[in-house]
């Protein structure tokens, strides 16, 4: 079983953020270059530096922001000339609003307007040679699959769903006894050969990377001869690895207790522990500084527009099962479940009020719960904290749920940036696939990423759009069964005591 700690950063997305950065950086000499000449335009490189690097980080910051690195944006010219100027367009306006706040950084309107201009040709010129260069393969990473089974199948159909992770396979290598399958087609692959055949492919292909598609069985006899490839620089990985790497979620029907022990040996006890309880207290401090006023706006909008509560406090479960109380503005009407019982919310609740709605989709109905990382009962980034009731029947449900409270609750996390509210058993399996690649990839670079996701939400709103999973993990007519029976018994063993508002 290979257990791999593989990128969540996709390499063809960090070298077009190289290229935008260095192309950024030299549009601004061009500007100053074209505008003041080459012994003025130094000094004023140098003098200005400051100013400089404040609008470099702040154009780079739009680019991400508006979706540039995002994949639909790259695979439509017109879509992507679309981004790149509201991109441009925000930076622009961010870069203003900071030179207005601060009279020190300063930068000339001929100069400002030339940096713009050259910023908005190069980052539409890299992408249209990221286009052309993916569409002839030449990004493309050079694979072959060992096996011709059904996992074969699905890994084959796995890359043809993420094609623009660019894998490009040549064929698959028969790993059986039998061989009268050499020369037959699978997905429209052809098996090339069998194992003794191998070396001899991955000379002819210049092949990088080797995919198995074996049960666990074959797998651990195949080890033994693909080890020599590995020392040679060749990735090797299997199928939960492969779905993991394009997915960027963990496969839970596909794993056991043995692979999540070995993937928890991959975190930093020290980051856990220490880097991340200092970066949340630090930044929750902040943030509520900073959205003070936003805070205030809500507050009055939500006692305004509905009669109760401005928060409401409700019980959730923390790391290692201990409960607290989370704080959030309340979105819906007063006594939402008194009819109901504990349910999850959906598109078009009719409970949520119309300003609750705005709250939502903003995510600023979460800013309360920066008290409770303050508490230390949750942290800024880490699965969303649920009610004891919840989980008690979903763990019924869905292998592995528990496993989600070994780490502390958090305010945002992957789950929550990557798919949608959960309001079904289903879409919370998927989420949890979510949650479990965060807690085996935990890490601070991680956490602000998905940081700078919420912040991408928060400016844009969230995506109701529902996302459909690469390979359902049980079929669709149990999930609507089993989802029908969570409901109803939840709604019979909540107690008085927990029949408090939800949002």
């Amino acid at each position: 079983m290979i257990v791999s700690r593989s990128s969540h950063w996709p390499r063809k997305q960090i070298l077009l953020a190289v290229a935008d950065g260095l192309c950024a950086a030299l549009a601004v000499v061009m500007a100053v270059m074209l505008r003041l000449g080459p012994v003025e335009g130094l000094a004023y490189l140098q003098m200005h530096l400051t100013t400089i690097a404040i609008a470099w980080t702040l154009y780079l910051l739009s680019f991400y922001i508006c979706g540039l690195y995002e994949v639909p944006t790259m695979q439509r010219v017109s879509r992507m000339l679309t981004t790149a100027i509201l991109a441009v367009a925000l930076g622009s306006l961010l870069t203003t609003s900071v030179f207005y706040v601060n009279f020190s950084l300063e930068m000339g309107r001929g100069i400002f307007l030339g940096f713009a201009g050259f910023v908005f040709a190069a980052i539409v010129a890299n992408r249209l040679f990221y286009i052309a260069a993916n569409r002839s393969g030449f990004l493309a990473q050079r694979c072959l699959i060992i096996g011709t089974n059904g996992e074969a199948r699905k890994t084959v159909q796995l890359i043809q769903r993420y094609q623009h992770h660019g894998l490009r396979i040549f064929g698959m290598i028969h790993c059986g006894q039998k061989h009268d399958i050499i020369g037959q087609f699978i997905e429209n692959y052809p098996v090339l050969g069998t194992l003794d055949s191998l070396e001899r492919f991955v000379h002819l292909y210049d092949v990088e990377r080797i995919i198995l598609a074996t049960t666990a069985d074959e797998e651990t006899l195949l080890l033994k001869r693909l080890r020599s490839f590995r020392y040679r620089g060749l990735a090797i990985v299997d199928f939960i690895t492969l779905y993991e790497e394009l997915a960027q979620e963990i496969p839970i029907d596909y794993i056991n207790d043995e692979w999540l022990f070995l993937a928890s040996l991959n975190n930093s006890r020290i980051h856990i522990r220490r880097l991340k309880r200092l970066t949340d207290i630090f930044v929750a401090i902040i943030s509520l500084i900073v959205t003070a006023p936003l805070t205030a706006l809500a507050a009055l909008l939500i006692k305004l527009t509905s009669t109760g509560p401005i928060l409401y406090y409700q019980e959730r479960l923390g790391r290692d099962s201990i409960p607290f109380m989370l704080l959030k503005f309340r979105t819906m009407i007063t006594d939402a479940e008194s009819q109901t019982g504990p349910v999850w919310a959906a598109d078009n609740d009719p409970r949520i009020t119309t300003v609750g709605k705005l709250l939502r989709k903003t995510r600023i109905d979460e800013i309360p719960q920066l008290v409770n990382v303050l508490r230390g009962e949750m942290s800024l980034v880490g699965p969303r904290p649920e009610r004891a009731v919840f989980i008690q029947k979903l763990s019924e449900k869905i292998p592995f749920y528990a496993e989600r409270l070994l780490v502390p609750p958090g305010v945002t996390g992957w789950a929550q940036v990557m798919a949608p509210y959960a309001a079904s058993v289903e879409e919370t399996r998927r989420k949890l696939q979510y949650d479990l690649y965060y807690i085996k990839h935990m890490s601070f670079f991680l956490d602000i990423f998905i940081f700078m996701k919420t912040i991408k939400t928060v400016i844009f709103g969230r995506e109701r759009k529902k996302q459909i999973a690469p390979e359902p993990s049980v079929p669709q007519h149990e999930v609507i069964k089993t989802d029908t029976i969570f409901l109803n018994s939840a709604k019979h063993d909540i107690s008085s005591k927990e029949k408090q508002k939800l949002a």
